[in-house]
């Protein structure tokens, strides 16, 4: 009896281990070619699939902005309605379901951010402080990129 019970223990130990490393692997499948794996992992934790994972994700990184745009150089505040601007589309392009489209938005938030950094060096700002704020907008747009690549066609 004391065996059999040692192999049901066993064998259920075994089964969770299977599971959980499935839970999991879908989790991280979604930020597998991400620069930041775990900004990514946190943008999209509890995600059951890619649809709420980018939702997830794209939401994260309006968040970002919308911190950027109170405290940014206010030589920045148009890229930033521009950036803002880009991830609404990219929404939009989700509830749509234009994977190209989506792909086109959020490589252009990632360009109008740019323009902010760009915008203080001609003006011979303070580019550091700017692209310490941008940081967190940069790798959240960069995590919903991954997010993006991780859908299969």
């Amino acid at each position: 009896m004391v065996g059999l019970k040692r192999c049901i223990v066993a064998l259920l130990s075994v089964v969770y281990v299977t599971l959980t490393t499935h839970i999991v692997d879908a989790a991280n499948n979604f930020c597998a070619t991400a620069l930041n794996k775990p900004v990514c992992e946190n943008m999209v934790k509890g995600s059951a699939n890619w649809d709420e994972a980018i939702t997830k994700a794209i939401t994260a990184a309006m968040t970002e902005v919308a911190k950027a745009s109170k405290s940014g150089h206010p030589e920045c505040k148009q890229a930033y309605k521009d950036t803002d601007a880009d991830l609404k589309e990219s929404m939009e392009a989700v509830s749509s379901g234009s994977k190209r489209s989506l792909n086109i938005k959020l490589s252009a938030a990632l360009t109008s951010l740019e323009d902010c950094t760009n915008a203080l060096k001609e003006l011979k700002q303070d580019v550091a402080a700017a692209t310490t704020l941008n940081d967190g907008v940069d790798q959240a747009i960069r995590a919903c990129l991954a997010v993006d690549k991780s859908k299969t066609p």
